[in-house]
């Protein structure tokens, strides 16, 4: 078994937090540098992070984030942020290209911002489902990251987005007209002294549910 699935195999999201247990500057670099590097389409990258750690913040959002413990007893919360359409079209997608792309190779960064266009037309898909699903890559990547370091984490999509929102924009850490909340994650140490400090045992499906081999 590779360490990738062995870790996948252990890891169970934490729902009860050791209150006293703070991150380490090496360790947030580590978690947010692993969402950095995720994989995105095209390379778009259309969406940011937040890791917040500030108690007040996190109180002030815990009612929009249905008042799930782990937005104040984890370490810090990771919030991530999506671009809105307008943003990505007459902002985002420029930029990217340019960064990703060198000069005098305009026409594939054309090609990109097209293929882009054209995913979204053969999937049906609105350009915000299309930045959400990038953000999920990112957050699906992070897991193994944290289990890898011993770190506790829950994704958690089960929060009011627009009154999360509100208050980031309060406390400048969003632009509601350029960006939207999409989905978060508590992280820290999971405190076994609680009770349903996990839901339950971890299962799966069997695999002959879950998966099919076509040869």
């Amino acid at each position: 078994m590779t360490k990738s699935l062995q870790l996948l195999n252990n890891r169970i999201s934490a729902k009860r937090y050791q209150k006293e247990f703070k991150l380490s500057d090496e360790q947030k670099t580590e978690l947010l540098e692993s969402i950095r590097w995720a994989p995105s389409s095209f390379g778009m990258e259309p969406f940011k992070v937040l890791l917040i750690e500030n108690k007040e913040i996190r109180e002030e959002i815990l009612a929009g984030w249905w008042n799930q413990v782990g937005v104040t007893q984890a370490s810090a919360i990771i919030i991530w942020v999506a671009y809105k359409e307008e943003y990505l079209k007459n902002v985002h997608f420029k930029e990217q290209t340019e960064r990703n792309i060198p000069d005098g190779f305009e026409g594939i960064r054309e090609t990109m911002i097209g293929g882009v266009n054209a995913v979204l037309t053969s999937l049906d898909m609105s350009i915000n489902e299309w930045a959400a699903r990038q953000a999920y890559i990112s957050l699906g990547t992070v897991l193994n990251t944290a289990q890898e370091m011993e770190i506790d984490v829950c994704p958690s999509e089960g929060l009011d987005s627009n009154m999360v929102g509100k208050i980031l924009a309060k406390h400048n850490l969003i632009n509601l007209e350029n960006e939207k909340v999409l989905v978060g994650m508590f992280i820290g140490k999971v405190d076994t002294t609680q009770e349903f400090h996990h839901s339950f045992s971890k299962t799966r499906r069997p695999a002959e549910k879950a998966y099919k081999i076509v040869k």
